[in-house]
């Protein structure tokens, strides 16, 4: 069984972001692209632009909609990063003029990239005005952490508007409009639909933690590679039962409206592991104060979810893109 978490209050401080070198993630598609097909894969490098920045200029580039450009992941602005993008094209050499960004190399595939598509990403991230209780807790880390959405897309503002737009769908029994709808399929839509499943599955994870079995399968959990899930909802029944289904339904009950909402979507309901453990994790001290982490996620894990399990983090991008303002 896990620790109780610590208290907010009573976590170490670490600081990310104030550099983009403080922040490297590298994406692992886990596959090769085959060399042929009409698509061409890009792999890109990146500081000072997100990823919709790159779709958007690609596109442009190309003269094709953003939604004919394919990428695995959406990576960080305030950061070094590598990710593959897609699209159907004759030219293989990268088309963008774009600061800040550089094609490292370019393949042909049969397929567009797809969102999750990718095993996940490798991490090398810089942690600042680091105490010794703070690479202490960090440690602890090897055990895992609850996988949590993170802020990226779970930040107070993007919840409140997808409440607001959610109140404007008609969705759900008591709404105007009982159909069921299909899927979503990425824009405004889908993103806002993302925000709420997650929002969902965060208050899940919430109630696991608090009962201190979230690393650990109990009776009725459903398992992927023998670790539990929790659900991302949509429709179809839950396929815990059991204590597991009992804390799914006591974490949800005041989402009744969001979770019937989803139902009527069009999305249909899946699962997601509930506890990450970091692969090849590494820590040193580089100087004093400041601690380098080396690690890789799988696709959809966070790793400001994974250090706000033990230290209370601060994001130095933001204060910084503050005073810039």
């Amino acid at each position: 069984m896990i620790e109780p978490l610590i208290e907010s209050a009573e976590k170490p401080v670490a600081h990310i972001k104030r550099n983009p070198a403080d922040f490297v993630v590298r994406e692992d598609l886990g596959f090769a692209p085959a060399g042929s097909g009409e698509h061409v894969f890009y792999l890109v490098r990146k500081e000072g632009c997100n990823t919709a920045d790159v779709a958007r200029a690609l596109a442009d580039a190309l003269e094709v909609s953003t939604g004919d450009i394919g990428y695995a992941g959406r990576k960080d602005r305030h950061a070094i990063t590598e990710q593959w993008f897609s699209a159907v094209t004759d030219q293989d050499v990268w088309p963008c003029n774009l600061p800040g960004v550089e094609c490292l190399r370019s393949a042909r595939h049969t397929r567009k990239l797809r969102r999750g598509q990718h095993r996940g990403n490798q991490f090398v991230l810089r942690l600042r005005e680091t105490n010794a209780d703070a690479e202490l807790q960090l440690r602890a880390l090897s055990a895992g952490f609850p996988n949590y959405f993170g802020a990226q897309r779970l930040s107070p503002s993007n919840v409140e508007q997808a409440l607001e737009w959610l109140a404007q769908q008609h969705l759900g029994p008591d709404r105007t409009s009982r159909r069921r709808r299909k899927p979503a399929r990425g824009g405004r839509r889908g993103w806002q639909l993302s925000v709420l499943r997650s929002m969902l599955f965060n208050a899940v994870v919430a109630a696991r933690v608090a009962r201190g079995n979230a690393d650990q399968s109990i009776a009725g959990d459903v398992l992927v590679d023998d670790v539990a899930t929790g659900p991302l909802w949509g429709r179809g029944r839950s396929d815990a039962s059991g204590l597991a289904l009992e804390i799914e339904q006591e974490a949800l009950q005041d989402y009744a409206d969001v979770c019937a909402s989803l139902e009527y979507s069009g999305l249909n309901q899946d699962r997601r592991v509930i506890w990450v453990v970091p692969e090849n994790l590494q820590i040193q001290t580089v100087e004093s104060g400041v601690v380098e982490l080396s690690f890789a996620l799988p696709a959809g894990a966070y790793a400001t979810s994974m250090l706000e399990h033990v230290v209370n983090v601060v994001d130095d991008s933001t204060t910084l893109a503050g005073r810039a303002a």
